[in-house]
């Protein structure tokens, strides 16, 4: 099992390329392995500016309000309204945490089709960048095989 210094190791590489300037994961600004703490002053501009060093255009952000609350200080008018302000291309799509389900079919689709307008690169991130990210990822990445053996065929 990893540790939570390997975990933290790992996550500071972030963000990575799924395809490369096409669709990148991430972690949420500030986390770590954990209780939840409130976010601190100057963490969100520096993973912003992080995220534009890298090149992303927009960001589809799967936090929900059970995490979202933690920016209240950091960035008082929201990380979400954050982002735009920023100069990024947002699509919002809350879901909390822990859940065995997080995303409805509904959603899924939501994620697919705001890929396809968004500004790339887009970076995708929840809380630590796997799991809810993955999900949305793997299915941005299932639509693209569809997409480009639709067009093949």
């Amino acid at each position: 099992m990893a540790s939570d210094a390997s975990l933290s190791d790992k996550l500071k590489s972030m963000p990575n390329w799924v395809v490369e300037g096409l669709i990148a994961t991430s972690p949420r600004p500030g986390f770590r392995p954990g209780p939840e703490h409130t976010v601190q002053d100057g963490v969100v501009e520096a993973w912003v500016d992080e995220a534009r060093e890298f090149g992303v255009s927009s960001i589809i952000c799967l936090i929900g309000a059970d995490q979202l609350w933690l920016y209240r200080r950091a960035v008082p008018e929201g990380l979400v309204q954050c982002y735009r302000s920023a100069g990024f291309e947002v699509c919002h799509i809350p879901t909390a945490d822990q859940q065995t389900h997080p995303f409805t079919p509904e959603q899924y689709e939501h994620a697919w089709e705001s890929f396809q307008l968004l500004p790339k690169p887009v970076l995708v991130h929840c809380s630590a960048g796997m799991d809810r990210t993955g999900r949305v990822v793997n299915y941005i990445l299932e639509r693209l095989a569809e997409a480009a053996g639709e067009a093949a065929g």
